[in-house]
């Protein structure tokens, strides 16, 4: 597993947001994408349609999708060579039991997404601080909004 880092321009912007969530979640996926922002943005909401039905764009970007059970925080940034994106699922409320909805959060959110390495996306996985790619690491590094 690898830790993530931002530089110093990332402070009160979405890529210190996604590396804060990154940090207070067990879990969380990644999308590595060689396309700019929008581009992973539409091929996630294309690969995960249910993250568009209830929606909201927080003012630095960040989106927050709500299900049926549980909820999707996530959101976009670039870097030089393309696009990153960190999506994390949350429970409703907070004594809801995580049982409760990921099987559902597997089949509408992580089984799609991880099908976007099909389509030339590095996805991988993630949480407490860390993530499983190396290269979306270093790229994250040097990510900006």
């Amino acid at each position: 597993m690898f830790s993530l880092a931002i530089n110093a321009n990332a402070h009160g912007t979405r890529v210190e947001s996604l590396y804060r969530l990154v940090d207070a979640s067990g879990l969380v996926i990644t999308v590595h994408g060689s396309g700019d922002q929008s581009e992973t943005a539409r091929a996630i909401h294309e690969a995960a349609p249910r993250l568009s039905d209830d929606h909201e764009v927080r003012a630095n970007g960040m989106i927050l999708s709500t299900m049926a059970q549980y909820r999707m925080f996530w959101g976009v940034v670039g870097y030089p060579g393309g696009s990153l994106a960190i999506l994390t699922p949350m429970s409703l409320y907070e004594a809801q039991d995580r049982h409760d909805w990921i099987r559902h959060f597997m089949h509408d959110v992580l089984d799609p997404v991880n099908a976007l390495a099909g389509r030339g996306y590095r996805v991988g996985g993630g949480g407490n601080g860390t993530v499983s790619d190396s290269d979306f690491a270093q790229a994250f590094a040097r990510a900006y909004v």
